[in-house]
Protein backbone atom coordinates (compact mmCIF):
# COMPACT_ATOMS: atom_id res chain seq x y z
CA UNK A 1 0.00 0.00 0.00
CA UNK A 2 1.25 3.17 -0.97
CA UNK A 3 1.16 6.15 1.54
CA UNK A 4 0.04 9.84 0.38
CA UNK A 5 3.16 12.01 0.67
CA UNK A 6 1.85 14.71 3.61
CA UNK A 7 1.30 17.84 2.07
CA UNK A 8 0.76 19.66 4.91
CA UNK A 9 3.35 22.41 5.59
CA UNK A 10 4.58 22.84 8.36
CA UNK A 11 6.46 25.66 10.44
CA UNK A 12 8.15 26.24 13.62
CA UNK A 13 6.96 29.78 14.59
CA UNK A 14 10.06 32.05 16.70
CA UNK A 15 10.29 35.01 18.36
CA UNK A 16 12.21 36.65 20.40
CA UNK A 17 9.36 38.98 21.95
CA UNK A 18 7.84 36.31 23.40
CA UNK A 19 8.68 34.13 26.15
CA UNK A 20 11.13 31.54 25.16
CA UNK A 21 10.06 27.66 25.81
CA UNK A 22 11.33 26.20 29.23
CA UNK A 23 11.36 22.96 27.61
CA UNK A 24 12.42 20.99 24.36
CA UNK A 25 8.96 22.26 21.85
CA UNK A 26 8.63 25.03 19.86
CA UNK A 27 6.73 28.32 20.77
CA UNK A 28 4.49 27.23 18.17
CA UNK A 29 3.73 25.42 15.55
CA UNK A 30 1.78 26.68 11.91
CA UNK A 31 0.54 23.61 10.38
CA UNK A 32 -1.61 24.86 6.77
CA UNK A 33 -4.14 27.64 7.89
CA UNK A 34 -3.76 26.83 11.61
CA UNK A 35 -1.11 27.61 14.72
CA UNK A 36 -1.11 25.72 17.08
CA UNK A 37 0.98 27.97 20.45
CA UNK A 38 2.47 25.69 22.97
CA UNK A 39 1.17 25.97 26.01
CA UNK A 40 2.54 29.68 27.39
CA UNK A 41 4.04 30.49 31.32
CA UNK A 42 4.88 33.84 32.89
CA UNK A 43 8.55 33.23 32.64
CA UNK A 44 11.08 35.99 32.23
CA UNK A 45 14.07 34.37 29.57
CA UNK A 46 16.30 37.36 30.82
CA UNK A 47 16.48 36.25 34.56
CA UNK A 48 15.39 32.32 33.76
CA UNK A 49 12.78 33.48 36.60
CA UNK A 50 8.65 33.36 37.01
CA UNK A 51 7.92 37.02 36.49
CA UNK A 52 6.97 38.50 39.76
CA UNK A 53 3.18 39.78 40.57
CA UNK A 54 0.25 37.84 40.93
CA UNK A 55 -2.23 36.13 38.80
CA UNK A 56 -2.81 39.53 37.13
CA UNK A 57 0.60 40.02 36.16
CA UNK A 58 1.62 36.75 34.83
CA UNK A 59 -1.98 36.62 32.84
CA UNK A 60 -0.90 39.87 31.39
CA UNK A 61 2.93 38.53 30.85
CA UNK A 62 1.38 35.24 28.97
CA UNK A 63 -1.29 36.91 26.65
CA UNK A 64 1.92 39.82 25.38
CA UNK A 65 3.99 36.23 24.51
CA UNK A 66 1.06 34.76 23.07
CA UNK A 67 -0.11 38.43 20.68
CA UNK A 68 3.94 38.32 19.70
CA UNK A 69 4.04 34.67 18.61
CA UNK A 70 0.74 35.34 16.28
CA UNK A 71 1.89 38.29 14.99
CA UNK A 72 5.54 36.56 14.54
CA UNK A 73 2.71 34.15 12.19
CA UNK A 74 0.88 36.77 10.37
CA UNK A 75 -1.91 37.07 12.63
CA UNK A 76 -3.18 38.82 15.71
CA UNK A 77 -5.37 38.15 18.70
CA UNK A 78 -8.75 38.06 16.67
CA UNK A 79 -7.52 35.27 14.53
CA UNK A 80 -7.40 32.81 17.85
CA UNK A 81 -10.21 30.32 17.82
CA UNK A 82 -9.31 28.15 21.04
CA UNK A 83 -7.71 28.93 23.79
CA UNK A 84 -7.11 26.41 27.02
CA UNK A 85 -5.87 27.71 30.54
CA UNK A 86 -4.34 26.17 32.90
CA UNK A 87 -4.77 27.86 36.71
CA UNK A 88 -2.90 26.57 39.96
CA UNK A 89 -5.99 28.52 41.85
CA UNK A 90 -9.04 28.66 39.79
CA UNK A 91 -10.07 30.78 43.04
CA UNK A 92 -8.23 33.25 41.37
CA UNK A 93 -10.65 33.50 38.30
CA UNK A 94 -12.24 36.52 38.26
CA UNK A 95 -8.59 37.90 38.93
CA UNK A 96 -7.74 36.41 35.58
CA UNK A 97 -10.27 37.10 33.52
CA UNK A 98 -10.44 40.67 34.08
CA UNK A 99 -7.17 40.73 32.54
CA UNK A 100 -7.72 37.91 29.44
CA UNK A 101 -10.35 40.19 28.42
CA UNK A 102 -8.46 43.16 27.83
CA UNK A 103 -6.86 41.52 25.16
CA UNK A 104 -9.43 41.29 22.67
CA UNK A 105 -11.41 43.49 20.89
CA UNK A 106 -14.34 41.81 18.68
CA UNK A 107 -14.83 38.97 20.22
CA UNK A 108 -13.59 36.10 22.46
CA UNK A 109 -12.16 32.55 21.20
CA UNK A 110 -13.55 28.91 22.35
CA UNK A 111 -11.87 28.65 25.67
CA UNK A 112 -11.63 25.99 28.15
CA UNK A 113 -9.84 26.61 31.87
CA UNK A 114 -9.04 24.07 34.18
CA UNK A 115 -7.28 23.38 37.62
CA UNK A 116 -3.89 21.74 36.51
CA UNK A 117 -1.22 23.69 38.41
CA UNK A 118 1.21 24.41 35.77
CA UNK A 119 5.06 23.47 36.31
CA UNK A 120 7.77 25.19 37.91
CA UNK A 121 5.34 26.87 40.51
CA UNK A 122 4.01 29.29 37.91
CA UNK A 123 0.16 30.40 38.76
CA UNK A 124 -1.14 30.33 34.71
CA UNK A 125 -0.37 28.28 31.41
CA UNK A 126 -1.81 28.81 28.44
CA UNK A 127 -2.00 27.42 25.08
CA UNK A 128 -3.71 28.10 22.05
CA UNK A 129 -4.68 27.66 18.21
CA UNK A 130 -5.47 30.24 15.86
CA UNK A 131 -6.75 30.31 12.21
CA UNK A 132 -4.88 32.41 9.97
CA UNK A 133 -6.60 31.79 6.66
CA UNK A 134 -4.76 33.47 3.59
CA UNK A 135 -2.25 35.40 6.09
CA UNK A 136 0.97 35.40 4.81
CA UNK A 137 3.49 33.02 6.30
CA UNK A 138 6.23 34.83 9.08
Amino acid sequence: MNRKQNSLSKQVIHTPAAVLPVGPFPQGVRAGDFLFISGTVPYDSSTSQAVEGGIEVQTAHVMSSIRQILKAAGGSMDDLVKVTVHMKDVGEWDRMNQVYKTFFDHYLPARMTMHAPPPLGFLVDIDAVAYLPGKGHA
